[in-house]
């Protein structure tokens, strides 16, 4: 896997096909290298951004790996991990993600994570799925 550096070098306006590309390598090699999940997910959150400044949406195959990867990482202990996790969703309109969250309880995290994840969900109500949501 590339380094995190990499990712936050990269320029904040890509192609869409060029993004496309980072996610498959970036995903491939969390699924084949067994690289950290702090690494992985700070990668992933400067790609979303990166995807989130073309303005479209992904394709929803890669939106459905990328939810893979982040549920199977999950740690409902963890503050950090939850905060990109929500950051990485509302950039990529992750509503798989969103469900995973809202079905958390109380008794299967902290009671920090729970109250960033309701915070997050009451600040977004119904608009995940689109991150552009009140710009167009």
């Amino acid at each position: 896997m590339k380094s995190i550096a990499y990712y936050s070098a990269l320029p904040d306006s890509m192609t869409s096909g060029e993004l496309c590309s980072e996610f498959l390598e970036l995903l491939g090699g969390l699924e084949s290298e067994g690289v950290s999940s702090d690494d992985f997910l700070k990668s992933l959150l400067e790609l979303s951004d990166r995807q989130w400044h073309t303005y479209s949406l992904l394709e929803a195959s890669l939106k459905e790996r990328i939810e893979r990867c982040l549920m199977s990482l999950w740690d409902g202990y963890d503050l950090v991990m939850t905060e990109d996790v929500i950051g990485i969703m509302v950039r990529l309109g992750l509503e798989g993600i969103s469900n995973f969250l809202a079905s958390r309880s109380p008794k299967e995290v902290s009671s920090e994570v729970f109250n960033e994840i309701s915070r997050a969900l009451s600040e977004l109500g119904s608009s995940v799925s689109d991150p552009f949501s009140g710009m167009r």
